[in-house]
C-alpha cells in the first residue's frame, strides 16, 4: 500500500513538488506560531509558588502631622511599632479575614524587586530576591515547604526575646535576633549556594554585604517567581531584620479573606468598614487592592496584556488562513482527479479502497515534507531563535508543539481530501468519463 502511494506521487512529482514546498514552508511557520503560543501557556499554568486567590494587599500610609520624633527604642516602641501592632491587630479582627501577614521586599506584578546577596566563602555571591516577612506570611500566602519542619504561623505579640527586644512581627522560632538568623530558601538558591537541594537543611550561609551576617536553613520552600510570564528566580524568606526595628518604616500587609467573602465589592466595603477603625495616629488606611487587580494593572502598564492577546490574534489569524489555503490545495486538486477517481471506480475499486488510497497519498506527502521541516525546526530551536522570554525551549516543548502542529495539519489534509473526494464518488463513472 505505501509502496503503491510512494510511486504514484512520484509520477505526479511535478505538481506534488509545490504541494511539498507549501507543506514545508507551512509547517515551519506553524510550529514557530504554536511554539510562541505554548511558551506563554507553560509560563501561565505554572505556579508561583505561592496562591493569591483571596488575597488582598492592604497599604498603611501615615500623617506627617502627626509623627513623633523618635530618639530612641523605647519612643520608637511606644509611638511607632505599638500604633502599627494595633492597625495590624484590628485588620485580624475584621470579620471577613482569615489570616494577614506583614512583609517588606520584592512585590508581586510589580517593579518592586529587592535584591541582596549571599555566600558561604565570603568569594562566590548569589544574588537573591529577599522578602522580610512575619511568621503568618507563609499561612496567608500557602507556600508549600518541601523541605523542614512548618513554620510558625502566628507571631506572639508583646513577648520579649532573650536580650529583651520585642518580638512585635515575630515569634520564638522566627527571631531575627537569633544567631544564625532563620531564613527559608527555594531550592535555585539552595542549589547554588551549596551545589544540592536536598542536604540543605541547617546549614549556613552569610549575607555578603552585610559585614557576616549569618543565616540557617531553617526550610526550603518550593520554586517562585515575581508574576505568571517571568522565570522562576531565587527567593530568601527572613524574619524582619534588625534595621526595619530602629527606622520609621511602614511595611505592606496582605490578608486572605474567607473564600465566601471574596466578592466584587470586598475592597470597598472594607476599605468603608476600617476607614475610621485604622485611624491609629500617625497611620490612616490608603488602600486595599487584591491581587487579581494589581496583576491587570501590570499587564496592561506593561504592555503584557496587549503582546498577548496581539500574539494570540496573529497566530489564529495566521492558523486559519493556511487552514483554509491548505484545504483549498487539497480540495482543489481531489476535484482535479474526479476522471482518475471515476476510472477506477470503473475498474472495480471500491469507494472506501479509493478514498483510503487518495487519504494516504495526501498524508504521506505531508509526513515527506514533515521531516526536513522538523529538522529545521529543531536546529531554530539548538539555535535558540524561538521564543524563550517565559520557559526553557528543551525537548518536551519541542516534541508538544511538533505534535500538535503535525496534527493540526494532517486535519486540514484530511478534510481537504475527504469531502470532495466523497462528492466526486458519488457521481457516475461512465458521465464523468464523457465529461471528460
Amino acid at each position: 500500500m505505501i509502496h503503491s502511494v510512494l510511486h504514484q506521487i512520484w509520477n505526479q512529482r511535478r505538481s506534488n513538488g509545490w504541494l511539498f514546498a507549501e507543506l514545508l514552508i507551512v509547517f515551519t511557520l506553524m510550529w514557530y506560531c504554536v511554539d510562541v503560543l505554548y511558551s506563554f501557556g507553560h509560563a501561565e499554568r505554572q505556579s508561583k509558588g505561592y496562591d493569591l486567590e483571596n488575597v488582598y494587599k492592604v497599604r498603611i500610609s501615615c500623617n506627617p502631622t502627626q509623627l513623633v520624633l523618635c530618639n530612641s527604642k523605647d519612643s520608637l516602641q511606644q509611638f511607632w511599632f505599638k500604633p502599627l501592632e494595633e492597625v495590624f491587630r484590628r485588620i485580624k479582627q475584621y470579620p471577613a479575614v482569615e489570616s494577614a501577614t506583614m512583609w517588606l521586599g520584592t512585590d508581586t506584578y510589580t517593579r518592586g524587586c529587592v535584591h541582596q546577596g549571599y555566600t558561604t566563602d565570603s568569594v562566590h555571591v548569589i544574588a537573591a530576591n529577599i522578602r522580610y516577612v512575619s511568621p503568618e506570611y507563609f499561612n496567608v500566602m500557602r507556600i508549600p515547604i518541601l523541605q523542614g519542619s512548618e513554620i510558625p504561623t502566628s507571631g506572639e505579640a508583646g513577648a520579649v526575646d532573650e536580650n529583651g527586644s520585642s518580638l512585635l512581627f515575630s515569634s520564638a522560632g522566627w527571631n531575627p535576633s537569633a544567631s544564625p538568623v532563620p531564613a527559608v530558601i527555594t531550592p535555585d538558591l539552595a542549589d547554588s549556594l551549596f551545589q544540592t537541594s536536598d542536604g540543605a537543611l541547617k546549614r549556613e550561609f552569610m549575607d555578603y554585604y552585610s559585614g557576616g551576617l549569618r543565616y540557617r536553613v531553617s526550610s526550603v520552600c518550593a520554586l517562585q517567581k515575581t508574576d505568571d510570564y517571568a522565570r522562576y528566580e531565587p527567593f530568601i524568606l527572613t524574619p524582619f531584620p534588625d534595621w526595619f526595628y530602629e527606622i520609621q518604616n511602614i511595611p505592606s500587609i496582605s490578608i486572605r479573606i474567607r473564600p465566601e467573602a471574596d466578592t466584587d465589592d470586598f475592597a470597598a466595603s472594607f476599605y468603608r468598614d476600617m476607614t475610621p477603625m485604622l485611624r491609629v495616629s500617625p497611620f490612616y488606611l490608603f488602600d486595599i487592592r487584591s491581587y487579581k487587580e494589581q496583576k491587570i494593572e501590570r499587564d496592561a502598564a506593561e504592555g503584557i496584556t496587549p503582546y498577548i492577546r496581539s500574539a494570540r490574534l496573529i497566530v489564529i489569524f495566521f492558523v486559519f488562513n493556511v487552514f483554509i489555503g491548505l484545504m483549498g490545495t487539497f480540495w482543489f486538486r481531489t476535484r482535479h482527479r474526479r476522471s482518475e477517481i471515476a476510472l477506477r471506480m470503473a475498474m472495480g475499486s471500491s469507494r472506501n479502497k479509493i478514498r483510503g488510497q487518495l487519504l494516504g497519498e495526501g498524508l504521506l506527502l505531508l509526513v515527506i515534507a514533515a521531516i526536513p521541516a522538523i529538522i529545521i525546526c529543531m536546529n531554530m530551536m539548538l539555535a535558540d531563535l524561538t521564543f524563550t522570554e517565559a520557559t526553557d525551549a528543551g525537548w518536551g516543548r519541542f516534541i508538544i508543539c511538533t505534535l500538535a502542529v503535525f496534527s493540526l495539519m494532517a486535519m486540514m489534509v484530511i478534510i481537504g481530501i475527504w469531502y470532495p473526494a466523497s462528492n466526486a464518488m458519488k457521481v457516475q463513472p461512465a458521465e464523468a468519463l464523457h465529461d471528460e
